[in-house]
């Protein structure tokens, strides 16, 4: 086991997107010196949906590291669609039905279900070049301890199988996700498994800001 970087989780104050009220997520990746030599990854990921829950209505992702990119996925619910972008190219837009989220805004999403009584997972997602149903399930409970605490979680499986980057690269690709078994639903372990090996992402603080 090596230290392989660090993540971040941040929900940002209320913004305006789409001319709307809107939570703003953003997600920080950022390998390390030893994991550069290999994979050198810089991310940031950002998803802007409306307070009820319901859609998303802009994602973007830059990349730095390795591999380049500066994409944006603009969301139209008059028309049904998601249009992306990268480094200003666009594609043509892609139809979505109601209630799709980005690929970040998925992750959050996730946390508002019932995961007690829904043991099998399901809501549509896209990236802006295609759309797919995120699946996934609840494999069972587990107490875990970490430098951070001890916490009741749930575990979950999502299928991987619509992952772009280092997934598409890896053969049978995984990610597991333990989140607090309370209403917060906080991740405390992330573990993926792709070709450059198994990474486990460990809870080491939380914050909260705000009133």
């Amino acid at each position: 086991m090596i230290r392989a970087g660090k993540a971040s989780f941040k929900v940002l104050p209320f913004t305006m997107a789409n001319g709307e009220k809107a939570y703003h997520f953003i997600l920080d990746v950022r390998s390390n010196r030893y994991i550069d030599m290999l994979f050198k990854i810089r991310d940031r990921l950002e998803g802007f949906t409306d307070i009820k829950f319901t859609k998303s209505f802009l994602y973007r992702k830059t990349q730095s590291g390795r591999e380049k990119k500066q994409v944006e996925v603009q969301f139209d619910w008059e028309a049904n669609t998601a249009t992306y972008s990268n480094f200003g190219g666009k594609r043509d837009p892609v139809r979505i039905p109601l209630n799709a989220f980005d690929p970040l805004s998925a992750f959050y999403k996730m946390r508002t279900l019932d995961l007690e009584s829904n043991q099998d997972l399901s809501f549509p997602v896209t990236d802006g070049k295609k759309y797919f149903m995120q699946k996934g399930k609840v494999i069972g409970k587990e107490k875990i301890t970490l430098p951070s605490g001890s916490f009741d979680t749930y575990v979950l499986a999502p299928q991987v199988n619509h992952f772009s980057g280092v997934f598409k690269k890896s053969e049978n690709p995984s990610v597991k996700v333990w989140v607090t078994a309370d209403d917060r639903k906080i991740p405390v372990r992330i573990k993926v498994r792709v070709f450059i090996g198994s990474v486990i992402f460990d809870l080491v603080s939380v914050r909260y800001g705000g009133p």
